[in-house]
């Protein structure tokens, strides 16, 4: 008798990397429960858009995801998920094709849903206690792993507390299991990740004490953090990535603003003083770190002053890159209520001046490494024009080396020639 055919998944993630680890989780426990993954590109029965919503820009591209979908295959079934779905669920619903639509919460019982949509006798769904975890990364060589979610805090411009609810850590025993298959399963590198990674508190237990425990009772050969608010950085851990080898010296440090009047209409909580200092103890402590920051150009009230201080103060700092994002109003946040709104064209101008100070900066650091060496992780995929393998520094350089596919997820030191572009060009040493 021939075995029915799986129904094809294909999914997609808008966002940030918890929403990626998330992602992750459902197609796991998809493929669990007999469907078979696929490319987002590729014709399948059901596609599942995971959202983001943290600016206008997220939003487009969350729709813009559901169209594609709707487009490739139109007779397909589509599932909307994510923090744009908990704010626009009732919007999202009366979008062509769209089969069902759902928060956060309702992430890890994606199973019950999906099967549902195929076998109108499915729908008695039991409730599901267990949360989201990962065994791998679909088509990646770095695994991302959840340890936080939720926000405490009061920005006025964002909607993640709205989203995402109160701040929880993961049990750190949890952690270690999930790290710990990781590796099993051929991982070199993860990626803790949450919306405030560097309040991680499970029982008393703060980030550094997860990272000891993750250094002492797991093998994995790295650990890179996704980003670590500037007042949420213990000094103390400083001190222990220095010393660890196994941990990235890379580190994500959102910046925001580099002028303190709009920080403080911002309500962030810390100065541009705190933030210079905070990472001159970090380059101090390793000189060959990689900082970047997110900044916000044309915030209510941001005036041409106000902006030549960001931009003047970016430029002394050691940030080598930067993730530059145009202010859109989020309904229902205080900034949106804010009145002396940016001309758009403004924002525009001011976004393609960072950014040309941003590749300035890059393109400098990188020149910085030419004739040195730096451990460098293969990732299983070359380079589509060169054909030459790509990987992943230790401090977040991507590199590009000629080799055999037997390099893929293998960590090599390699000597560095030369730049091109937003690249470094090296050669791998010999084995």
């Amino acid at each position: 008798m021939k075995a029915k055919a799986k129904k094809k998944v294909a999914l997609f993630t808008v966002g940030c990397k918890l929403n990626q680890y998330e992602t992750q989780a459902m197609g796991e426990l998809l493929e669990r429960d007999g469907f078979e993954r696929v490319d987002f590109k590729k014709p399948a029965d059901l596609y599942i858009i995971n959202t983001c919503t943290v600016t206008g820009q997220s939003d487009y591209s969350s729709r813009q995801a559901i169209y594609r979908a709707k487009r490739w295959s139109p007779f397909a079934k589509i599932i909307v998920t994510g923090c744009y779905a908990e704010l626009k669920l009732d919007f999202l619903k009366n979008l062509p094709g769209v089969s069902k639509v759902f928060g956060n919460e309702g992430k890890k019982k994606i199973s019950q849903i999906a099967l549902s949509l195929f076998d109108s006798k499915r729908l008695d769904f039991e409730e599901v206690k267990e949360e989201l975890k990962v065994k791998g990364h679909f088509n990646h060589t770095r695994a991302l792993v959840k340890i936080q979610d939720g926000c405490n805090q009061s920005c006025s411009y964002c909607v993640v507390p709205l989203v995402r609810g109160k701040e929880r850590s993961r049990n750190s025993k949890q952690i270690i299991e999930e790290i710990e298959n990781l590796v099993s399963n051929g991982f070199k590198e993860v990626v803790l990740t949450g919306v405030h990674v560097g309040r991680y508190d499970f029982c008393g237990e703060d980030i550094v004490t997860l990272t000891k425990k993750i250094l002492n009772y797991t093998s994995i050969e790295r650990i890179r953090y996704s980003s670590i608010e500037p007042d949420e950085f213990p000094f103390y851990l400083i001190d222990l990535i220095a010393k660890e080898k196994r941990i990235c010296k890379h580190l994500h440090v959102p910046l925001q603003s580099g002028d303190d009047e709009i920080l403080k209409l911002m309500n962030r909580s810390y100065n541009t003083e705190y933030y210079k200092g905070l990472l001159s103890k970090i380059v101090e402590a390793f000189p060959f770190v990689t900082i970047g920051a997110d900044v916000i150009v044309g915030f209510p009230g941001e005036t041409e002053r106000h902006f030549e201080n960001t931009y003047k103060f970016i430029q002394s700092l050691p940030l080598p890159y930067l993730h530059v994002f145009s202010y859109s109003d989020r309904e229902g946040t205080k900034a949106s209520f804010l009145k002396d709104k940016v001309d758009p064209k403004t924002i525009k101008k001011r976004s393609e001046i960072l950014h040309e100070l941003a590749r300035e900066k890059w393109e400098k650091f990188l020149d910085s490494f030419i004739g040195k060496k730096l451990e460098v992780l293969i990732e299983k995929r070359r380079d589509r024009k060169t054909k030459k393998l790509i990987g992943l520094s230790d401090n977040y350089i991507r590199i590009l080396v000629q080799g055999e596919d037997e390099l893929f997820n293998q960590i090599v030191e390699v000597f560095v020639k030369k730049r091109e572009w937003r690249f470094l060009i090296g050669e791998v040493k010999e084995q």
